[in-house]
């Protein structure tokens, strides 16, 4: 009777598992521009590219909508469109380009849109990476195992699993081994006690675009039901974060357990670290893509931090005026003033480069800018 159920309740399994929608994959044309901003036809090209990629995920996005969804105000369907859909650009390639007479240049591609999960998708992945600059990531972890501890110690197997995990799907990864013994060893202790501002720093001394910082644990234990075969239970805890070098933001968090038995304390010890780090991997590589899924087709947050401001008057016209000269801003938020200098959070579809460039080349109600420093989140402009 038993055996009975079982079959049937599998038999059912895998009927409702075969009725799942297969992942949609559809070829679209879409069409984006680019201003030609001081004679900037390169990064003209790109804005125009990257735009036409949103259009044609908006394309695919339009076509799965809900009705109740359409009559709501566009607004809002701007941002549930985003919230509510997995679609990505899976490849992409140019059609044509052309300047206009009004100083852009207008771009055609062809682009393949998937619906479904980008996580095991290595193809969309690196397409998903290559917009966003292809970010260099380093690993740096406070292992303990056996009672040895530290990056003094010359611990790795939670640093190399990470790496080996991600590397497969394409991320880049600056070598911390060569970097350990230039860092200062303050900085590291605040940087895995969780402050961030000294992460950032430790990132941007090695070259890399995004720190991988944390630490790891594993321990001991011995069931009486083990002792006689000399078998012993060896678990890792292991806790990580991704921090952007240029603005301090974390990105995305994990934390893993892995129980390996074995043995040897030491080797047991390394497996389990090294399990846990590869579940910690693939979270990771999951979450950061996301991130940068969502910067590309949705929004991004970019930091602006603007020197020389002679008076909050003058503050306060900049701060309204952006979203009438830079396209694509969303929102922003001012988060500090003094001194002569604001900082601002912004919520805008372009990159920070693009920003710059619309910044240095436009006169803001009387207000000039000099750019004087850009990253990948991070823009410093100093007023005329």
């Amino acid at each position: 009777m038993k055996k009975t159920i079982l079959f049937n309740f599998l038999l059912l399994a895998g009927l409702l598992w075969a009725q799942q929608p297969a992942p949609q994959v559809r070829q679209v044309t879409a069409t984006g521009y680019g201003a030609i901003l001081a004679g900037d036809k390169v990064k003209a090209r790109e804005d125009a590219v990257n735009d036409a990629l949103r259009k044609a995920v908006e394309q695919v996005v339009g076509m799965v909508i809900d009705a109740n969804t359409v009559s709501e105000n566009y607004m809002v369907i701007e941002d549930k469109i985003y919230s509510r859909t997995s679609g990505y650009v899976q490849s992409y390639h140019v059609l044509s380009e052309n300047e206009q007479p009004d100083n852009s240049l207008e771009v055609t591609i062809q682009a393949v849109v998937k619906q479904g999960d980008l996580k095991s998708d290595l193809q969309g992945i690196l397409t998903v990476l290559k917009r966003e600059g292809m970010p260099r990531m380093m690993v740096l972890i406070r292992e303990e195992n056996a009672g040895s501890m530290g990056m003094a110690s010359g611990l790795n197997s939670a640093e190399n699993a990470i790496m080996n995990t991600m590397m497969q799907y394409g991320f880049p990864f600056v070598d911390a081994g060569t970097m350990k013994s230039n860092l200062n060893a303050a900085s590291v202790a605040a940087a895995m006690n969780g402050d961030t501002q000294a992460a950032a720093a430790i990132a941007r001394q090695s070259g890399a675009e995004v720190l991988l910082i944390g630490n790891a644990r594993s321990s001991v234990t011995q069931l009486p039901v083990m002792r006689s075969s000399g078998m012993k239970s060896c678990n890792a805890n292991l806790n990580i974060r991704a921090v952007r070098a240029d603005d301090a933001v974390i990105i995305a968090t994990t934390a893993q357990h892995a129980v390996v038995p074995h043995i040897d304390e030491f080797t047991g010890g390394a497996r389990a670290l090294a399990k846990a780090a590869e579940k910690a991997g693939e979270e990771l590589k999951a979450k950061i893509i996301e991130k940068y899924r969502g910067n590309q087709f949705s929004a991004r947050q970019i930091q602006l931090m603007v020197t020389n401001i002679t008076s909050f008057s003058q503050l306060n016209t900049l701060k309204n005026s952006l979203p009438y000269y830079i396209r694509g801003v969303k929102n922003i938020y001012q988060r500090n003033f003094g001194g002569g200098m604001a900082l601002f959070d912004i919520e805008i579809t372009q990159k920070a480069e693009s920003v710059a460039a619309e910044l240095d080349a436009k006169e803001i109600e009387g207000i000039n800018l000099d750019i004087i420093g850009v990253t990948q989140n991070k823009l410093t402009a100093k007023i005329r």
